[in-house]
């Protein structure tokens, strides 16, 4: 079969289904998507609430909780133990299939019955009760997809780390501060895609390197400052009046250092022991295309977020040795043969259209079950009995599709219409990495959440906030910081913040002044270092080279932009 060209059914816009998607699409036996690559990925970031906390009763145990749904949502929502209990069974909301409504109008109802998991947590996580979609954690606080951490606070995917604050992506490292995808790095601040260094600050893509300071594309190297070398005295010497000790210093440094790191070449994108793949921050992948931070993926396309996932597309956030997975999110732990679901792991197979379902196979339209099969709206049949109605459902899905206020028609094949999601969009990671505005949610469809009014009394302004740690004492401990957005930006700005205990030993061992923006404002700023989520067809820059390349660069940006080959011959 030839590629062919559709018209995206949310944005209007022309998108191609190449030969090799057919397969995929006959493997899985379901129909060409209606939505274009980038519209499919944006809704499945929609149906991840990942940083968004709030205190509210469980509704089973009546206890106050930090949870992952507002007081005023309208769901029911348990917490970890609740949830995981034998106090409820998700078969006591079963419905019988009804032909005269269209399958999506019936799982809604459904959707909004069956309690919600609200926080998701696994192993053991002591002392660690503001984090979400985290494991075996310790100490920890506002950490999210992290594991094995432990006194750790601020960050976002962060691995096997240990005391470490505001970082994005940092995997094995320790003493790192302002980091963005790092790894194994001890006492590293201000710094990205670096690997192994030590004891340095404000670094690019540098690898096995210690006590250096402003510098890029350098390997195994030892005291240099912008690229130039010293002498271990030299170094040290030099270092003590270039080291910017206030906040006003780390931003003028910000900025020379990425006026500097404009002078050298990039790669076309950040990849490690990767074969014949595309997209961005790539480990050990095979034959993956548009892919971006992902670990062992194999034969993949427009992934996000997975490892160890085989022959998977339209897939994002987990994996762990799951296969043949397509248009899901948050899905892992073994699982297989998986379409059109979320927030599902620990061997779900055969399964299609499932929510909050786990350890369980062969489910059509189900939520919040465990340990189950051949069930359909929650209701148990038997195995010939399930395979001949979903047969029958998937025939009355194309006759009857669903119709939003918007006039899209979802039929088999589509994912849950955006009615249906868990989270408003600025509820969820689609507003991190794909950020509009209130009208334009609303203009696609999307719920936004409008946060009630902060009860708090501002005691120390954003501008008055101590430009350096010297001299800060525990009488920080008892302001509450105002944030220099003010909730102006588009951020999930909190507006102010508090300083506590564990944060002022962070800053004063590692000599960084006070922060005065909120949490979120710099989980954003984090954000803003990294390429988007996007890839445009370039040439290499190299003079005389021919090499062609899919890169997250934009044409229009300052970065010189190198191919594979003439970026490792020229930084080795």
């Amino acid at each position: 079969m030839e590629q062919a060209s559709k018209e995206c059914q949310n944005c209007k816009k022309d998108f191609l289904i190449e030969v090799d998607d057919f397969a995929f699409y006959e493997k899985m036996k379901v129909p060409t998507p209606t939505w274009c690559p980038e519209c499919r990925l944006v809704k499945r970031l929609a149906w991840r609430g990942e940083r968004s906390l709030f205190k509210r009763k469980c509704n089973l145990c009546g206890n106050d909780k930090i949870l992952l749904y507002s007081p005023d949502s309208p769901y029911t929502v348990y917490c970890y133990s609740c949830w995981w209990s034998e106090k409820w069974d998700g078969q006591s909301y079963e419905k019988d299939y009804n032909f005269s409504k269209p399958f999506f109008e019936q799982f809604k109802d459904l959707f909004l019955k069956v309690p919600r998991m609200g926080i998701i947590q696994q192993g053991t996580n002591v002392n660690s009760e503001y984090t979400n979609r985290a494991s075996d954690n310790k100490d920890c606080y506002l950490v999210f997809a992290a594991n094995k951490n432990e006194n750790c606070s601020y960050g976002t995917a962060l691995w096997n780390s240990k005391d470490s604050m505001d970082n994005y992506n940092l995997r094995s490292s320790e003493l790192c501060f302002d980091c963005v995808d790092c790894f194994g790095c001890n006492r590293l601040i201000y710094s990205r895609e670096c690997n192994t260094c030590l004891n340095s600050a404000f670094l690019l893509n540098c690898k096995n390197c210690t006590d250096c300071f402003g510098c890029v594309n350098l390997r195994n190297k030892n005291y240099c400052i912008f690229n130039e070398q010293y002498t271990k005295e030299e170094y040290k010497e030099k270092i003590k009046t270039l080291w910017p000790k206030t906040r006003a210093g780390v931003e003028e440094m910000h900025k020379k250092m990425t006026e500097f790191s404009l002078k050298h070449v990039v790669p076309w994108m950040v990849e490690n022991h990767g074969t014949d793949i595309s997209g961005n921050w790539l480990e050990q992948c095979k034959n993956v295309k548009f892919g971006f931070n992902c670990e062992k993926a194999e034969d993949g396309k427009y992934l996000f977020g997975i490892t160890d996932g085989k022959d998977v597309m339209d897939y994002t956030y987990w994996g762990q040795n799951s296969e043949l997975i397509y248009e899901c999110s948050s899905i892992g732990r073994q699982c297989a043969s998986v379409a059109f679901s979320n927030e599902c792991w620990d061997q779900l197979i055969r399964a299609q259209y499932c929510i909050n379902c786990h350890s369980s196979s062969d489910l059509f339209g189900c939520v919040g079950l465990r340990k189950k099969q051949y069930c359909i709206l929650n209701k148990q049949y038997t195995k010939e009995e399930y395979e001949e109605l979903v047969s029958k459902i998937i025939e009355h899905m194309d006759k009857m599709p669903y119709v939003d206020s918007l006039g899209r028609e979802w039929r088999y094949g589509s994912t849950f219409p955006l009615e249906i999601h868990g989270f408003a969009y600025n509820e969820s990671i689609a507003q991190e990495l794909f950020p509009i505005t209130k009208e334009e949610a609303t203009k696609q469809g999307y719920r936004w959440a409008e946060f009630s009014a902060k009860n708090y009394t501002i005691t120390l302004k954003a501008e008055d906030v101590p430009d350096s740690i010297e001299g800060v004492g525990e009488e920080i401990l008892k302001e509450v910081v105002g944030c220099a957005h003010a909730g102006k930006c588009n951020h999930q700005c909190t507006e102010a913040f508090k300083i506590t205990s564990s944060d002022l030993n962070f800053y004063k061992k590692m000599g960084i002044p006070i922060p005065n923006l909120c949490p979120n404002c710099r989980h954003f700023a984090r954000l803003a270092q990294r390429t988007p989520i996007k890839l445009w067809h370039r040439h290499c820059m190299k003079e005389g080279c021919t090499n062609e390349f899919e890169t997250s660069y934009s044409p229009d940006r300052p970065e010189i932009v190198y191919c594979k080959t003439c970026y490792q011959n020229e930084v080795g």
